[in-house]
């Protein structure tokens, strides 16, 4: 029972994290920053990604959409993020924005990953964005 419990959790994620057709940031509302979270309060917080509503639905339109694989090769990871919610045309999503610059938004049946290697301006509280992983 416990292999097969773990066998439908890990092929569930491999579902969610390989939606093939790309999301439509265009059409893209009602973003809405609704908590942050850290599991490094000392080294990351609230000022490394300190988004309103706009810039967070900002960040998705200028971000390039990335399979999960290449975004955790290639992107570093934070430790602290802020999350909310989104509609994607009718659905309704949650979505989390990492110090990284990276995201990703999941709806009912997919999940797509973001990095935004020009979003240096939305997070004004750090000198820079974050460089890529060697």
């Amino acid at each position: 029972m416990k292999i097969a419990t773990a066998l439908a959790v890990a092929l569930l994620t491999v579902a969610c994290a390989s939606t093939s057709a790309p999301l439509d940031t265009t059409r893209l509302s009602a973003v809405y920053v609704q908590d942050f979270t850290s599991s490094e309060p000392m080294a990351c917080t609230t000022a490394d990604v300190d988004l309103t509503h706009a810039e967070a639905q900002a960040f998705f339109k200028r971000a390039r959409q990335l399979d999960a694989r290449t975004l955790s090769d290639n992107y570093p990871v934070a430790p602290c993020h802020i999350e909310g919610t989104l509609k994607a045309g009718k659905r309704l999503c949650d979505w989390q924005i990492s110090a990284a610059a990276t995201g990703v938004i999941r709806c009912e049946g997919g999940a797509w990953f973001f990095a935004c290697d020009d979003c240096g301006d939305l997070f004004a509280s750090t000198t820079s964005t974050p460089a890529r992983k060697p």
